[in-house]
C-alpha cells in the first residue's frame, strides 16, 4: 500500500488534548475504531510556535512522533525532554506525553498510532 501525502485531508485541531494553539493535520491514514492490533493512524502535523499538544494517556494503543523539521520539549511520563529535527518520541501503553513547541517557529513532525 502507498498513501500519497496529498492524499490526506487537512484538518485544523484547536487545543489539541486541551493543549493550546493550533495543530494542522493531514490524516494520511485513519481508523480510529480499530479492534484488532495494527496501524490506528498515521499523521503528518505542524505545530504552531508556542502551541501545544496536551499531557494525555494512552490505554490501549502506542504512538511514535518523528519530529521533521524545528524543535521544543516532549514531556514523557512528567518529565520534560528536549526535542528537535531527526529525534523519535515512542509512547508506550499506560504512558502519559504531551509535545510544546519552541516560539522560534513551526514544527513538523508524523504521529504513527498502533492499536495493541
Amino acid at each position: 500500500m502507498i498513501i500519497r501525502k496529498n492524499a490526506g485531508q487537512l484538518k485544523q485541531f484547536n487545543n489539541c488534548h486541551e493543549g493550546q494553539g493550533s495543530l494542522w493535520c493531514s490524516e494520511m491514514l485513519a481508523d480510529y475504531q480499530k479492534t484488532t492490533p495494527g496501524y490506528k493512524f498515521i499523521h503528518d502535523n505542524v505545530i504552531e510556535p508556542g502551541a501545544s499538544i496536551g499531557e494525555h494517556t494512552h490505554q490501549v494503543d502506542e504512538e511514535i512522533y518523528v519530529i521533521l523539521t524545528g524543535r521544543g520539549v516532549m514531556k514523557i511520563d512528567g518529565v520534560d525532554q528536549e526535542v528537535s529535527e531527526g529525534d523519535v518520541c515512542l509512547t508506550r501503553s499506560g504512558h502519559s506525553h504531551s509535545l510544546t513547541n519552541s516560539l522560534e517557529g513551526p514544527m513538523h513532525f508524523l504521529v504513527i498510532c498502533t492499536k495493541i
